[in-house]
Protein backbone atom coordinates (compact mmCIF):
# COMPACT_ATOMS: atom_id res chain seq x y z
CA UNK A 1 0.00 0.00 0.00
CA UNK A 2 1.67 3.33 -0.98
CA UNK A 3 1.41 6.66 0.59
CA UNK A 4 -1.50 7.97 -0.87
CA UNK A 5 -3.43 5.06 0.00
CA UNK A 6 -3.12 4.67 3.31
CA UNK A 7 -2.72 8.74 3.75
CA UNK A 8 -6.48 8.33 1.97
CA UNK A 9 -8.22 5.42 3.77
CA UNK A 10 -6.70 7.48 7.39
CA UNK A 11 -9.18 9.94 6.33
CA UNK A 12 -11.42 7.69 5.25
CA UNK A 13 -12.20 6.86 9.03
CA UNK A 14 -13.33 9.95 9.48
CA UNK A 15 -15.18 10.68 6.77
CA UNK A 16 -16.30 7.57 5.36
CA UNK A 17 -17.37 6.03 8.61
CA UNK A 18 -19.04 9.00 8.98
CA UNK A 19 -21.05 9.03 5.47
CA UNK A 20 -21.90 5.16 6.66
CA UNK A 21 3.54 6.25 28.45
CA UNK A 22 3.33 2.17 29.96
CA UNK A 23 0.07 1.23 29.35
CA UNK A 24 -1.90 -0.88 31.95
CA UNK A 25 -5.70 -1.28 32.46
CA UNK A 26 -6.54 0.83 35.32
CA UNK A 27 -8.20 -0.57 38.22
CA UNK A 28 -10.35 1.82 40.58
CA UNK A 29 -11.18 1.57 44.60
CA UNK A 30 -14.29 2.77 46.75
CA UNK A 31 -17.79 2.64 45.51
CA UNK A 32 -18.46 1.90 41.95
CA UNK A 33 -22.08 2.52 40.84
CA UNK A 34 -21.39 0.96 37.60
CA UNK A 35 -21.30 -2.27 39.13
CA UNK A 36 -24.14 -1.97 41.77
CA UNK A 37 -26.79 -4.75 40.60
CA UNK A 38 -29.36 -2.16 40.40
CA UNK A 39 -27.06 0.80 39.46
CA UNK A 40 -28.53 4.35 39.55
CA UNK A 41 -27.92 6.15 35.95
CA UNK A 42 -27.46 9.90 37.50
CA UNK A 43 -24.91 8.03 39.31
CA UNK A 44 -23.40 6.42 36.77
CA UNK A 45 -23.24 9.19 34.09
CA UNK A 46 -21.83 11.39 37.26
CA UNK A 47 -18.77 9.41 37.62
CA UNK A 48 -18.45 9.24 33.95
CA UNK A 49 -18.17 12.83 33.53
CA UNK A 50 -15.90 13.28 36.45
CA UNK A 51 -13.45 11.01 34.88
CA UNK A 52 -13.23 13.39 32.08
CA UNK A 53 -9.39 14.84 31.61
CA UNK A 54 -9.25 18.41 33.10
CA UNK A 55 -5.94 18.37 30.55
CA UNK A 56 -6.00 21.04 27.77
CA UNK A 57 -3.57 20.57 25.48
CA UNK A 58 -1.25 17.29 25.06
CA UNK A 59 0.91 15.35 22.44
CA UNK A 60 1.61 11.80 22.15
CA UNK A 61 3.13 9.72 19.86
CA UNK A 62 1.27 6.69 18.04
CA UNK A 63 1.70 3.72 15.65
CA UNK A 64 -1.23 2.88 13.55
CA UNK A 65 -2.37 -0.20 11.73
CA UNK A 66 -4.85 -0.68 9.09
CA UNK A 67 -6.21 -3.45 8.12
CA UNK A 68 -8.72 -4.70 4.85
CA UNK A 69 -9.50 -7.55 3.29
CA UNK A 70 -6.87 -6.73 0.72
CA UNK A 71 -4.34 -6.11 3.71
CA UNK A 72 -3.03 -3.94 6.04
CA UNK A 73 -0.26 -0.88 6.46
CA UNK A 74 1.82 0.39 9.74
CA UNK A 75 2.82 3.95 10.02
CA UNK A 76 3.83 6.04 12.92
CA UNK A 77 3.38 9.70 13.95
CA UNK A 78 1.92 11.98 15.96
CA UNK A 79 -1.31 13.17 17.80
CA UNK A 80 -2.01 16.40 19.06
CA UNK A 81 -4.75 18.02 20.73
CA UNK A 82 -6.27 21.33 22.18
CA UNK A 83 -9.48 21.00 23.99
CA UNK A 84 -12.38 22.86 22.15
CA UNK A 85 -9.92 23.86 19.52
CA UNK A 86 -7.78 21.48 17.21
CA UNK A 87 -7.21 17.77 16.68
CA UNK A 88 -4.00 17.26 14.58
CA UNK A 89 -2.89 13.56 13.77
CA UNK A 90 0.49 13.43 11.86
CA UNK A 91 1.71 10.08 9.68
CA UNK A 92 5.59 10.10 9.44
CA UNK A 93 7.29 7.42 7.37
CA UNK A 94 10.21 6.14 8.44
CA UNK A 95 10.27 8.63 11.52
CA UNK A 96 11.74 10.86 9.85
CA UNK A 97 9.14 12.90 7.24
CA UNK A 98 5.84 13.70 7.68
CA UNK A 99 3.67 12.06 4.68
CA UNK A 100 -0.21 12.90 5.67
CA UNK A 101 -1.78 15.35 8.09
CA UNK A 102 -5.66 15.07 9.61
CA UNK A 103 -6.52 18.67 11.25
CA UNK A 104 -9.94 19.01 12.97
CA UNK A 105 -10.88 22.37 14.23
CA UNK A 106 -14.68 23.51 15.14
CA UNK A 107 -14.76 25.21 11.40
CA UNK A 108 -13.34 22.63 9.47
CA UNK A 109 -11.86 19.20 8.13
CA UNK A 110 -8.54 19.36 6.36
CA UNK A 111 -6.70 16.56 4.82
CA UNK A 112 -2.94 17.21 3.90
CA UNK A 113 -0.81 14.41 1.24
CA UNK A 114 2.41 15.66 1.69
CA UNK A 115 3.58 13.00 -0.60
CA UNK A 116 1.74 14.30 -3.65
CA UNK A 117 1.04 17.96 -2.80
CA UNK A 118 -2.66 17.41 -2.05
CA UNK A 119 -4.91 18.72 0.11
CA UNK A 120 -8.54 18.34 0.70
CA UNK A 121 -10.34 21.16 3.23
CA UNK A 122 -14.19 21.01 4.06
CA UNK A 123 -16.59 21.96 6.49
CA UNK A 124 -18.99 19.35 8.49
CA UNK A 125 -21.61 20.73 6.71
CA UNK A 126 -20.40 19.90 3.03
CA UNK A 127 -20.49 16.26 3.58
CA UNK A 128 -24.11 15.21 4.11
CA UNK A 129 -24.53 12.76 6.85
CA UNK A 130 -22.47 14.73 9.28
CA UNK A 131 -24.77 18.00 8.74
CA UNK A 132 -27.79 15.95 9.06
CA UNK A 133 -26.82 13.98 12.15
CA UNK A 134 -24.83 16.59 14.13
CA UNK A 135 -21.62 15.10 13.99
CA UNK A 136 -19.17 17.49 14.22
CA UNK A 137 -15.29 18.20 16.15
CA UNK A 138 -16.87 17.94 19.32
CA UNK A 139 -17.89 14.24 18.61
CA UNK A 140 -14.56 13.62 17.33
CA UNK A 141 -13.02 15.65 20.68
CA UNK A 142 -15.26 13.37 22.98
CA UNK A 143 -13.70 9.99 20.71
CA UNK A 144 -10.37 10.82 21.34
CA UNK A 145 -10.57 11.84 24.89
CA UNK A 146 -13.26 8.78 25.66
CA UNK A 147 -15.78 10.73 27.15
CA UNK A 148 -19.88 10.36 26.99
CA UNK A 149 -21.42 12.94 24.84
CA UNK A 150 -24.39 13.85 22.76
CA UNK A 151 -24.57 15.18 19.23
CA UNK A 152 -24.95 19.05 18.89
CA UNK A 153 -23.49 19.29 22.97
CA UNK A 154 -20.52 21.76 21.44
CA UNK A 155 -18.56 19.70 23.98
CA UNK A 156 -20.73 20.28 26.97
CA UNK A 157 -20.80 17.50 29.35
CA UNK A 158 -23.83 15.57 28.88
CA UNK A 159 -26.63 14.32 31.81
CA UNK A 160 -28.30 11.44 32.99
CA UNK A 161 -31.67 12.95 30.80
CA UNK A 162 -29.74 12.45 28.20
CA UNK A 163 -29.44 8.85 28.04
CA UNK A 164 -31.38 5.39 29.06
CA UNK A 165 -30.23 2.62 30.84
CA UNK A 166 -29.13 -0.63 29.67
CA UNK A 167 -28.11 -4.02 31.29
CA UNK A 168 -27.47 -7.13 29.02
CA UNK A 169 -24.68 -9.75 27.89
CA UNK A 170 -22.54 -6.79 26.82
CA UNK A 171 -22.87 -5.30 30.20
CA UNK A 172 -23.64 -1.96 31.69
CA UNK A 173 -24.87 0.27 28.62
CA UNK A 174 -26.30 3.84 28.02
CA UNK A 175 -28.33 4.59 24.69
CA UNK A 176 -28.62 8.08 23.58
CA UNK A 177 -31.45 7.91 20.42
CA UNK A 178 -32.63 11.30 20.26
CA UNK A 179 -29.97 12.55 18.22
CA UNK A 180 -30.77 13.13 14.37
CA UNK A 181 -30.60 9.85 12.32
CA UNK A 182 -28.24 8.22 14.69
CA UNK A 183 -28.62 6.41 17.74
CA UNK A 184 -25.36 6.54 20.08
CA UNK A 185 -24.64 3.59 22.51
CA UNK A 186 -22.21 3.25 25.18
CA UNK A 187 -20.36 0.53 26.44
CA UNK A 188 -18.77 0.88 29.78
CA UNK A 189 -16.08 -0.49 31.60
CA UNK A 190 -16.78 -1.29 34.60
CA UNK A 191 -13.61 -1.63 36.42
CA UNK A 192 -12.51 2.19 35.48
CA UNK A 193 -15.41 4.06 35.16
CA UNK A 194 -14.81 4.82 31.76
CA UNK A 195 -16.20 4.74 28.23
CA UNK A 196 -15.13 1.32 26.73
CA UNK A 197 -16.76 1.33 23.34
CA UNK A 198 -18.54 3.81 21.20
CA UNK A 199 -21.29 2.88 18.53
CA UNK A 200 -23.07 5.02 15.84
CA UNK A 201 -26.29 3.35 14.14
CA UNK A 202 -28.70 4.52 12.78
CA UNK A 203 -31.58 3.05 14.52
CA UNK A 204 -31.45 2.03 18.10
CA UNK A 205 -31.79 -2.00 17.48
CA UNK A 206 -29.53 -1.83 14.15
CA UNK A 207 -26.21 -3.29 13.54
CA UNK A 208 -23.28 -0.37 14.09
CA UNK A 209 -22.14 1.77 11.05
CA UNK A 210 -18.51 2.30 13.29
CA UNK A 211 -17.56 1.05 16.78
CA UNK A 212 -15.09 2.96 18.09
CA UNK A 213 -13.72 0.86 20.84
CA UNK A 214 -10.83 1.50 23.70
CA UNK A 215 -8.77 -1.78 24.48
CA UNK A 216 -5.93 0.02 26.97
CA UNK A 217 -5.65 3.37 29.04
CA UNK A 218 -2.19 5.20 30.04
CA UNK A 219 -1.75 8.04 32.68
CA UNK A 220 -2.02 11.69 32.40
CA UNK A 221 -0.80 12.64 35.33
CA UNK A 222 -3.04 11.41 37.90
CA UNK A 223 -6.12 10.79 35.01
CA UNK A 224 -6.45 7.48 32.58
CA UNK A 225 -6.01 8.56 28.89
CA UNK A 226 -6.73 5.92 26.31
CA UNK A 227 -3.37 4.05 25.20
CA UNK A 228 -5.63 2.05 22.65
CA UNK A 229 -8.16 2.90 20.23
CA UNK A 230 -9.51 0.09 17.60
CA UNK A 231 -11.93 2.48 14.99
CA UNK A 232 -13.69 -0.14 12.51
CA UNK A 233 -16.34 0.46 9.97
CA UNK A 234 -17.56 -1.08 6.53
CA UNK A 235 -17.11 0.45 2.84
CA UNK A 236 -19.82 -0.81 0.62
CA UNK A 237 -17.08 -3.04 -0.67
CA UNK A 238 -14.49 -3.68 2.32
CA UNK A 239 -14.45 -3.69 5.88
CA UNK A 240 -11.71 -1.37 7.17
CA UNK A 241 -9.98 -1.71 11.08
CA UNK A 242 -7.72 1.22 12.29
CA UNK A 243 -5.45 0.44 15.49
CA UNK A 244 -4.46 3.31 16.70
CA UNK A 245 -1.49 2.53 19.74
CA UNK A 246 -1.05 6.02 21.72
CA UNK A 247 2.07 6.33 23.76
CA UNK A 248 4.62 9.06 25.65
CA UNK A 249 1.33 11.52 26.38
CA UNK A 250 2.52 14.45 27.87
CA UNK A 251 1.10 18.11 28.98
CA UNK A 252 2.55 20.67 25.73
CA UNK A 253 1.08 24.11 24.34
CA UNK A 254 4.06 25.01 22.54
CA UNK A 255 2.81 23.90 18.95
CA UNK A 256 1.43 25.56 16.32
CA UNK A 257 -2.72 25.02 16.22
CA UNK A 258 -3.26 25.67 12.41
CA UNK A 259 -1.64 24.10 9.82
CA UNK A 260 -0.49 26.78 7.26
CA UNK A 261 -0.46 25.82 3.32
CA UNK A 262 1.41 26.82 0.57
CA UNK A 263 -0.48 27.14 -2.21
CA UNK A 264 2.08 27.74 -4.43
CA UNK A 265 3.14 24.23 -3.96
CA UNK A 266 -0.27 21.99 -3.11
CA UNK A 267 -2.94 21.93 -4.73
CA UNK A 268 -7.17 21.76 -3.15
CA UNK A 269 -8.92 18.40 -4.86
CA UNK A 270 -12.45 18.74 -4.34
CA UNK A 271 -14.46 16.55 -1.57
CA UNK A 272 -15.87 14.49 -3.98
CA UNK A 273 -12.63 13.72 -5.92
CA UNK A 274 -10.97 12.82 -2.69
CA UNK A 275 -14.09 10.41 -1.83
CA UNK A 276 -13.61 8.88 -5.62
CA UNK A 277 -9.99 8.40 -4.84
CA UNK A 278 -10.36 6.53 -1.48
CA UNK A 279 -13.19 4.20 -2.98
CA UNK A 280 -11.13 3.61 -6.06
CA UNK A 281 -8.38 2.83 -3.55
CA UNK A 282 -10.27 0.55 -1.03
CA UNK A 283 -12.01 -1.63 -3.42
Amino acid sequence: MNHLKYILISASIFLLASCGSKKSVIGSAGRNPILEKQPNLVDIVQAINAKRLSEPSIVAKINLNISTAKGSTRVGGSLKMKRDDVIQLSLVALGLMEVGKLELTPEYMMVIDRINHLYVKCSYQDIDFLGNTGIDFFTFQSLFWDELFVLNSNGNAPVSSNYKLRSDVDGVQLVNSQSRNVALTFLLNAANQLVEETRFSRAEAESPMLKWQYTEWTKLGDQDFPGSMRISFTLPKDKVEAVLKINSVKPDSTWETRTEINKNRYTEVSLQAAFNKIMSLAQ
